[in-house]
């Protein structure tokens, strides 16, 4: 058996910095198959309900890095479709960009696909006149086979990665350039198949 380990008691340094292949192949089906005891790591929280300057202290890792993670569950606006509700009371994330690929390598030059990954910008106010912040989360969500929580214990989830553009970036920086520039506090890469993804223009998915 495994002794599990307090964040808190970790040596100085550690840092809690999963690959976003390693966030969806193992954190990510963990959850969504139940086993919530072994990803406690990561918070159950929905992000809509909450505003994201709110979000940093309901994580369960205390540290200085600017990141935070959370298991978001699927909230639909409408029953019948596959547009995600993403409005809170301030405002709402707004889908950016393209979805990228995660996959993971299975042996040489062999990768499968395993995920996808959605860039979403905070906006104060309501659509279409809101006014962008800094506040992005990358989106996780495993392939559709494992998402629809239909299995024996399973539940619908995605995986959100919330982080904080610094304001000294915000002038010279896009928010749309985010992914294609490769910024991120931990600026991981799953895989080659993330750099093939091209810029497009804004869709709203509220």
């Amino acid at each position: 058996m495994v002794a599990m380990v307090s964040v808190d008691s970790l040596p100085l340094g550690f840092r809690f910095r999963p690959t976003d292949e390693e966030l969806i192949n193992h954190y990510l089906r963990l959850k969504i198959n139940g086993r919530d005891s072994e990803v406690e790591v990561i918070p159950e929280i929905d992000i809509c309900k909450w505003e994201p300057w709110d979000l940093p202290g309901l994580s369960v890792i205390k540290t200085g890095d600017p990141e935070w993670f959370f298991f978001c569950p699927l909230d639909r606006k409408y029953p019948n479709g596959h547009r995600s509700n993403r409005a809170t009371n301030a405002g709402y994330w707004k889908a950016t960009g393209k979805d990228r690929k995660i996959t993971s390598r299975k042996s040489a030059g062999n990768t499968t696909l395993i995920g996808m990954k959605k860039t979403l910008v905070f906006h104060r106010g309501r659509a279409p006149n809101g006014e962008r912040t800094n506040w992005i989360v990358h989106e996780y969500r495993p392939t559709e086979k494992d998402l629809d929580g239909t299995g024996p214990g399973q539940g619908a989830f995605v995986l959100s990665r919330l982080f904080r553009k610094p304001e000294e970036r915000s002038s010279v920086v896009k928010y749309d350039e985010i992914e294609q520039n490769g910024y991120s506090p931990t600026a991981a890469k799953s895989s080659p198949d993330d750099a093939s993804s091209d810029l497009v223009q804004e869709t709203s998915y509220i």
